[in-house]
């Protein structure tokens, strides 16, 4: 089970950033649940400031909870926040990466966020997935049109082993400094990228 956050910053399909299931709990983030509903998904929470002033038809039976303009999170976040509050582990946050730069920095950091509190969050946009990998090893399938870059979050982030893609490494270290891990490529059905210590931000994205 996992929650499906929806932001209102979303250039194209909902549908085409995530999959869904029967079982997700999904909450839009103020204004995207009438694209929610346009593509058929219907939200079990709302959950915004709803800062425009104009009318608000909400569907007919879903939960609303709203917050002032003047707060200290942003809309994204309190999703998050509540998704957690009910017991979610596992956040699809979809879009929120491809609009204004302040807000896709704000939920990056959203990630470290999540880590920090035990919550598993992907942000995706149809083109992008960003996650946050700490200590331990995963895997990442291959997606054909697709670079992989890692990044720091950390100050310095070691003991980084990365194979199936085109520039291996073995053992190595990035810094927040300077963006050595920008732009790979998974040459092998999947890759396998092992973590030591630190914080590497996991980007693939949509080569144009």
């Amino acid at each position: 089970m996992k929650a499906v956050i929806i932001t209102p910053c979303l250039h194209g399909k909902i549908k085409d950033a995530a999959e869904f299931s029967a079982e997700d709990f999904i909450i839009c983030a103020d204004n995207s649940f009438a694209r929610a509903i346009e593509e058929n998904l219907i939200p079990n929470l709302i959950i915004g400031d709803f800062y425009t002033g104009a009318p608000v038809d909400f569907p007919q039976g879903t939960e609303v909870i709203r917050f002032p303009v003047e707060k200290d999170d942003a809309d994204s976040m309190l999703c998050v926040k509540e998704a957690a509050a009910r017991g979610y582990k596992k956040i699809s946050v979809i879009g929120g990466i491809s609009g204004r730069l302040d807000h896709t920095f704000a939920n990056i950091q959203m990630l470290a966020y999540g880590k920090a509190h035990g919550l598993d969050i992907t942000l995706a946009d149809g083109e992008n997935e960003v996650f946050l990998m700490s200590q331990g090893k995963i895997t990442l399938p291959r997606k054909s049109g697709h670079s992989l870059s890692l990044f720091s979050y950390d100050t310095e982030a070691s003991g980084i082993s990365i194979s199936g893609v085109k520039y291996p490494l073995s053992g190595g270290t990035l810094t927040n400094r300077f963006p050595l891990g920008l732009s790979n490529e998974i040459t092998a059905e999947q890759a396998e990228i092992t973590l030591e210590s630190g914080l590497l931000l996991i980007i693939t994205s949509k080569l144009n």
